[in-house]
């Protein structure tokens, strides 16, 4: 996008408004608005009297374009309230129908990949999860055979760091599924940490992280990459769990 699209006063006075509320654009243009959404946030419409991202993002828009009136805001995808990490959202109604078909088709040309830091080491350092998976009263769970509503459920995970208590892992996912991390790995024995609903450890929130999206634009002949810095809560884990390699080096004396 042009200098004069991202260097607008308005505009940047609008993102400074972001940040503030711990929302960083990664990038933006007249069809998308890219975000690190941070935990604590709805990704969609809540219960009246609780601010969700759309919210934040119409008001954002106003601003930063001196519309009158409600902006167009096209919810995609979502992340968890208590998950951060990169979100796309659509400013326009083809840029929605077409992201939408998209992540509803688990088009191959999306790439979803994750941090989580789960209980005690992994091993192999690579492989495979795949569950039959079924949803029950909020929670994601186990399948049995010939379930019905089983759906299968598919990651590849790389181990970046682990200790005796806990490993930090890479996650992409083939399918996506609700829950489907916290899940998956809680069943293979490997609860995320903080994920008290999936029998981790208790915690402020789970240690999970959509550090990595990409997709075709839906409107040019481009591809975006998004890549989500890793919030500093994320990062004092990492050190608390005494990962090794860390996430961030020590600092130099």
């Amino acid at each position: 996008m042009d200098e004069a699209f991202l260097n607008d006063p308005r505009r940047l006075s609008a993102r400074r408004k972001l940040m503030r509320r711990g929302i960083h654009v990664l990038f933006e243009d007249n069809h998308l608005l890219c975000v690190a959404k941070p935990e604590g946030l709805l990704s969609q419409g809540g219960p009246k009297g609780q601010i969700s991202l759309p919210d934040v993002l119409d008001g954002y828009r106003r601003e930063a374009e001196g519309k009158p009136g409600k902006a167009y805001i096209g919810i995609v995808h979502r992340l968890d309230r208590n998950v951060s990490g990169a979100m796309v959202v659509a400013k326009t109604s083809k840029a929605a129908a077409r992201l939408s078909k998209l992540f509803h088709d688990r088009s191959k040309e999306l790439e979803k990949v994750y941090l989580a830091w789960v209980q005690r080491a992994v091993n192999p350092d690579e492989g495979e999860l795949v569950h039959t998976l079924r949803r029950e009263k909020g929670i994601t769970k186990l399948a049995g055979d010939g379930d019905p509503d089983g759906r299968v459920a598919k990651l590849h995970y790389v181990v970046e760091g682990k200790s005796n208590r806990a490993s930090r892992v890479r996650v992409t996912l083939v399918t996506g599924l609700p829950h489907q991390i916290r899940a998956q790995f809680a069943i293979a024995g490997h609860p995320l940490v903080g994920d008290a609903k999936y029998k981790g450890p208790p915690g402020r929130r789970p240690g999970l992280h959509a550090v990595h999206l990409a997709f075709p634009h839906p409107v040019r002949d481009t591809r975006v990459e998004l890549a989500a810095p890793v919030p500093e809560d994320l990062i004092a884990m990492d050190w608390r769990l005494r990962i090794d390699p860390p996430l961030v080096p020590p600092p130099i004396d």
